[in-house]
């Protein structure tokens, strides 16, 4: 397996098959051609992906030992991205030391959507156990988490979320694949 250096080297460092360019051009279309109705190239609309966007998204997995990445706007984005998974009357265990941005974003889609948001120290295995109801769907820890840099440990609580059927999300914005890499570690979402 090559390192994390090599990957970031190679990224887009394929042969672009249409033209033969070694290096993938930046595509600018908003719209494209489609062969008939209903016959997509797999590219609509800039907004709902192009080329370029797809080469960014498929790095992103790459470097995180992923199936499938997603490129968006912001982290905000990405988290409220993340959000939409779940349906009103659902809970979440959360970080209790959490990013204000996140935290706000939380309470909103918990006024808004009924999403239930129940806020724990996650570096204590027993308390996240002890917060998991019949509605807990998922896990949500930042590691390390901002802003008090207390780190969580990813595999003990995947064997939870595991063991209870939850997904386990990660926010790993200060670590990045980099240093840590939480979908080998159990996590099923990493941010």
């Amino acid at each position: 397996m090559s390192t994390i250096e090599t990957k970031l080297a190679q990224i887009g460092n394929r042969s672009e098959t249409t033209t033969g360019t070694v290096n993938p051009p930046v595509y600018f279309s908003t719209a494209y051609r489609h062969e008939g109705i209903g016959k997509s190239t797999g590219f609509d609309y800039s907004r709902t992906g192009n080329p370029t966007r797809g080469l960014l998204e498929q790095a992103i997995a790459d470097l995180e030992y992923g199936e499938q990445g997603y490129a968006c706007s912001s982290g905000m984005a990405a988290v409220l991205l993340v959000l939409s998974l779940f349906r009103s009357g659902d809970e979440l265990i959360v970080s209790e030391d959490l990013y204000g941005g996140t935290y706000r974003l939380f309470s909103e889609h918990e006024k808004k959507w009924n999403v239930r948001c129940r806020y724990v120290n996650t570096q204590s295995i027993k308390q996240i156990e002890q917060a998991i109801t019949t509605e807990t769907k998922a896990i949500f820890i930042e590691t390390p988490t901002n802003p008090l840099m207390q780190v969580t440990d990813i595999a003990a609580v995947a064997t939870v979320a595991k063991r209870n059927g939850l997904l386990l999300i990660v926010d790993n914005t200060f670590y990045t694949p980099y240093i840590q890499q939480p979908l080998t570690e159990g996590a099923d979402i990493v941010l």
